[in-house]
């Protein structure tokens, strides 16, 4: 597969093979398998990558892989125990739900700089119905007045 780009899956599974096989191989895998002509710049990223947490000491990555298959099941007293809801509010949850209001805010800024933008060539008098434009100021500015 040429030219594709090794996901954070891809190196959850490098780096197992880097623990079990050593580093030759994983840069055998990575040279075959992505077509990557230097693997140096794949390994070092993947020690760089916080979720493999590599181990300079060991010399190992310490993946988030479950340790031993108790931590699959559930204990008895997991199973019987009574059901309590539970309001889970995640980091990432609370960026999704600031979003809106951070486009709200850049739109406004968008909106405000542009208003300050015609303040400075446009006056509008409500009193007398008219809409004075500072031609002169406008075309020295580099804009062209078009009306119709």
């Amino acid at each position: 597969m040429p030219n594709c780009k090794i996901n954070e899956t891809d190196l959850r599974e490098l780096a197992d093979l880097y623990n079990s096989a050593g580093k030759h191989a994983l840069y055998d895998v990575i040279r075959n398998r992505f077509s990557v002509k230097n693997p140096t710049c794949i390994f070092k990223r993947m020690r760089e990558l916080p979720a493999l947490r590599y181990n300079s000491e060991k010399d190992r990555f310490e993946t988030e892989s479950l340790k031993n298959a108790e931590d699959v099941f559930m204990s008895m007293e997991e199973l019987c125990s009574p059901i309590v809801p539970q309001h889970i509010h995640s980091k990432e949850q609370e960026e999704l739900d600031s979003r809106p209001a951070a486009m709200d805010k850049l739109i406004r800024e968008l909106i405000g700089d542009r208003l300050l933008e015609l303040n400075k060539y446009v006056t509008i008098d409500s009193l007398s119905k008219r809409i004075i434009v500072d031609k002169t100021t406008l075309s020295q500015d580099g804009y062209k007045l078009v009306t119709h």
